[in-house]
């Protein structure tokens, strides 16, 4: 538990105390529902927002074959004629039909396949957007006093495809640099 101040007289008057907790837990407590409240906060900020609103309403129009026009409107790339025509042929058991068929026969449900890419692929770029300025941003604050743009956009492109990265072989960029001048071949050697 924190020590107790007592807070100057101007803040609380003369004839009244500040409040003070008399237990741990009383202190700990009213630290949990600020916690609380904030996690709250957080949470209904995060999954209340209007592009989330958008594509949950995008999902239940692919899966309970409604049309929302409201929404359908906010993508040019649909047609909202052929799409409702489309949503009312397919239903459970022809979706499962669907994958097994030419895709020729799956060129009639174009509206559909539209509306579940744009369902598929909106969220996933958003977040690889986010996960790359993230890291653009872990890359500046850790090297920000000698970082030029040009080498700024190598290091972040070598950290965010880690795994690319991992598959080059360490031998031949070692030869890379020594083969580059002459200095660098009398100092080094040959790297093998």
């Amino acid at each position: 538990m924190p020590h107790i101040r007592r807070p100057p007289k101007r803040f609380i008057g003369n004839d009244t105390t500040a409040h003070t907790t008399t237990t741990p837990e009383e202190h700990y407590r009213a630290d949990f529902f600020k916690v609380l409240d904030t996690v709250d906060m957080q949470l209904k900020e995060r999954f209340h927002q209007s592009g989330l609103t958008i594509l949950a309403k995008l999902e239940e129009v692919l899966l309970t074959g409604e049309l929302d026009t409201a929404v359908v409107d906010q993508y040019p790339e649909l047609n909202q004629r052929s799409l409702k025509g489309s949503l009312t042929c397919l239903s459970s058991k022809a979706a499962a039909i669907l994958r097994s068929q030419l895709p020729e026969v799956r060129g009639l449900f174009d509206q559909v396949e539209a509306l579940i890419r744009l369902l598929m692929v909106v969220p996933a770029a958003s977040a690889e957007a986010e996960r790359s300025f993230s890291a653009l941003r872990r890359l500046k604050t850790w090297l920000r006093s000698t970082m030029m743009q040009i080498r700024i956009n190598n290091v972040a492109v070598c950290h965010i495809h880690k795994e690319l990265l991992g598959k080059v072989s360490r031998e031949k960029i070692c030869q890379e640099f020594i083969l580059a001048n002459e200095y660098r071949k009398h100092v080094f050697g040959s790297f093998s």
